[in-house]
């Protein structure tokens, strides 16, 4: 115990002369020297920002500089992301320097920037930021709103390290509130996150809030278990500064458990850790605690001039807590040494500091009231700093609006007076050219009217012309068809001689006949040409539509059963339509005969009808050679050879479907071709039904 008295006044004669040893030295070096051999502007930045938050436990303004210096790289850079960063930074120093307002205005300026480049992570940090800084100054439910917000942005991002810090600044609150089954529930999942983590600095601390949680809740045992974890952590890492701390909780644990050998077994492997700090607010804690412990073994006397000692220095830092302790156990001390008058006057002065601690929680709610009121007062300065802002940017835009459209006007006007002088000149010359020209088409006028009226003379006699030819056509048509037709009659007089004639005569017959059939159609085809060519208007009548498709199927039965081809009808009850019954007639009489014509031997042809809306349809589908692609540019034309020849010998002109397109067109209907080359053909006749 004499060895422990010497060594503890060793540290109290020395406690200036240490540095602080939780600042991780090596790593500060370690980025300074990244930081000097980095040529890329984003790593230097980031670089930056580490160092800030390296020194921000015992060199917060260096964290503030820092910071500064991380944000001006990346104002230089233009960086679209991560500008929140160093004032979240600012925020802490300014924090662990007590100065929450500015804390407070730096986590606000975070939060800005971090909306405005849709900075999620720092988001969640500004606002897990100003809810520690709400939770310092006592103002709790404000607090409580900000973490809640922080965390789902931590989870929503998967940053574990801000949902660990997030999950313990909710415990800390509802531990301050004596909620200690929601502040375990936090702390462990704080811990578990930081043990994934594998970080030892950040796995300690969270080994001693479950400690102190403990603690403070009455369960000693599982305090000391996790005060042990953060003590074997604490040296392994050579964290001084926390190992001390975290072997007073210990010790003072151990005094609440009633386990003074262990308490003073603690303590006094904490004295070397003690002797190489600086840290004054553990020298009262370090008396007191020792004070109990020698209270306890019933060694009063050293334990009141350990009391007395740590009575001292928290007077010296003014921490009314220790000093409360202090008279309490000081008191406690006279009684056991039977000296009333002592008990009594430091009783009194444990009772006059618990009134003034009380008159200390009134001064701290005023506090926390200006604190509030100036937070609001900030927030509403922000907020017209913004309007103002806002409508300074609208004015200036609306005055660069205003540049805009003065020098598009200035612009115009001088492209409006070039193109007028230009176009003076380019008129003069213009109306010289103009002048020539005018003179040569008054000449051109002269001799056009000379040529139009010989033109004029031209076409009357080419009409004359025409005229003659086209009676004429019909002249010699006529007189062509009677013979041919006689000449037919005369070959079925020969058939029907007596006696029969033999083979070759009829095959004989047989060709005079499909000859002069061949004239006789041509003939036909000539004079509805030349009928139709005189453009007669369309005459309308009442056709029943399946009487109408039948006839025209009748008179073609005989010549498709010669064939061996069956002609099927298909009957929609059409009903009755208005039209034209000659055109019709024409049209599906070239249609079907077409048809014949291209089919072979043993074949089917399909004709149907319909109506759609106020369009009748008349469909004739052959399975002949169809047509091919080059077909069908010259289908529709007049004499133009096709690639398909008739299947039985017949002749084809090339007059019918231009015919059946004439017709077609005069009803102001459409004709449509459906056709596969090899696999026949099927024309779809479209026409108005009323």
């Amino acid at each position: 115990m004499a060895c422990r008295r010497i060594f503890f006044c060793v540290f109290i004669l020395t406690i200036l002369s240490f540095e602080v040893l939780a600042q991780d030295y090596d790593r500060i070096a370690g980025i300074k020297q990244q930081l000097s051999i980095s040529t890329d502007g984003i790593e230097q930045f980031q670089l930056l920002g580490d160092l800030a938050f390296e020194y921000r436990f015992a060199h917060p303004d260096s964290t503030i500089y820092f910071s500064q210096q991380a944000y001006n790289l990346g104002l230089k850079l233009k960086l679209k992301l991560g500008m929140a960063r160093p004032f979240n930074f600012m925020g802490v120093a300014h924090n662990y320097k007590g100065d929450r307002l500015a804390a407070y205005e730096a986590y606000s300026k975070a939060f800005e920037i971090a909306v405005e480049q849709n900075d999620t992570l720092q988001i969640a940090h500004a606002k897990n930021n100003m809810g520690r800084v709400f939770f310092d100054q006592g103002l709790l439910s404000r607090s409580y709103d900000y973490f809640l917000e922080a965390i789902p942005l931590f989870e929503e991002v998967k940053d574990s390290t801000g949902m660990a810090y997030g999950y313990q600044s909710l415990a800390n609150l509802y531990r301050t509130q004596r909620d200690y089954v929601k502040a375990e529930e936090f702390f462990v999942k704080a811990l578990e996150i930081r043990l994934k983590l594998k970080r030892t600095r950040d796995i300690m601390s969270a080994y001693t809030y479950l400690g102190r949680l403990y603690n403070e809740s009455g369960k000693y045992t599982k305090a000391t278990e996790y005060f042990l974890k953060a003590d074997s952590g604490y040296s392994s890492t050579n964290d001084q500064i926390n190992l001390a701390e975290t072997r007073i909780f210990l010790a003072e644990n151990y005094i609440e458990d009633n386990k003074v050998k262990e308490a003073e077994e603690i303590f006094e492997r904490g004295y070397e850790v003690i002797s190489r700090s600086n840290v004054v607010r553990f020298q009262p804690r370090a008396h007191i605690t020792l004070g109990k412990i020698d209270f306890l073994k019933g060694d009063y006397r050293n334990a009141k001039s350990e009391f007395e000692k740590g009575l001292s220095v928290a007077k010296d830092i003014k921490d009314i807590a220790l000093q409360m302790e202090a008279h309490l156990y000081l008191s406690k001390v006279a009684e056991k040494q039977a000296n009333p008058s002592d008990q009594l006057n430091n009783y009194n002065k444990y009772l006059i500091l618990k009134d003034s601690l009380k008159d200390l929680d009134v001064a701290r709610q005023v506090e926390r009231l200006q604190f509030e009121l100036q937070i609001e007062k900030k927030d509403q300065e922000n907020k017209l700093l913004k309007i103002n802002e806002e409508r300074n940017n609208a004015i200036i835009t609306q005055q660069r609006y205003q540049n805009i459209a003065l020098f598009a006007v200035v612009f115009s006007l001088l492209i409006v007076g070039s193109l007028i002088w230009r176009n003076s000149r380019r008129k003069a010359a213009a109306n010289n050219v103009l002048a020539k020209q005018n003179a040569e088409i008054e000449s051109q006028r002269v001799e056009i009217l000379k040529q139009n009226e010989e033109l004029a003379n031209q076409n009357l006699k080419l009409s004359e012309l025409n005229h003659e030819k086209d009676t004429l056509m019909s002249i010699v048509a006529h007189d062509l068809k009677s013979p041919l037709n006689r000449i037919r009659g005369l070959v079925e007089v020969i058939r029907l001689e007596p006696g029969g004639l033999s083979e070759d005569k009829l095959k004989l017959l047989k060709m005079i006949e499909t000859s002069t059939q061949a004239g006789v159609d041509l003939i036909t085809d000539l004079l509805d040409v030349h009928e139709i060519e005189e453009n007669r208007n369309v005459l309308k009548a009442t056709i029943d539509m399946p009487s109408f498709l039948r006839s025209r199927l009748e008179n073609f039965r005989s010549i498709a059963i010669a064939k061996g081809i069956d002609i099927k009808l298909e009957d929609n009850h059409v009903g009755a339509i208005q039209s034209d019954i000659e055109y019709l007639n024409r049209i599906l009489d070239n249609l079907l005969s077409n048809a014949i014509k291209f089919s072979p031997k043993g074949s089917v042809i399909e004709m149907s009808s319909g109506r759609d809306g106020d369009m009748a349809w008349i469909s004739v589908k052959d399975h002949g050679p169809g047509f091919q692609d080059f077909d069908k540019t010259l289908i529709y034309q007049k004499f133009k050879r096709l690639s398909a020849r008739p299947t039985g010998g017949e002749s084809s002109n090339g007059l019918g479907l231009a015919i059946v397109k004439t017709l077609v067109d005069r009803l102001q209907g459409e004709i449509i071709l459906n056709t596969t080359s090899g696999k026949g053909s099927e024309f779809i006749v479209k026409f108005p039904a009323n």
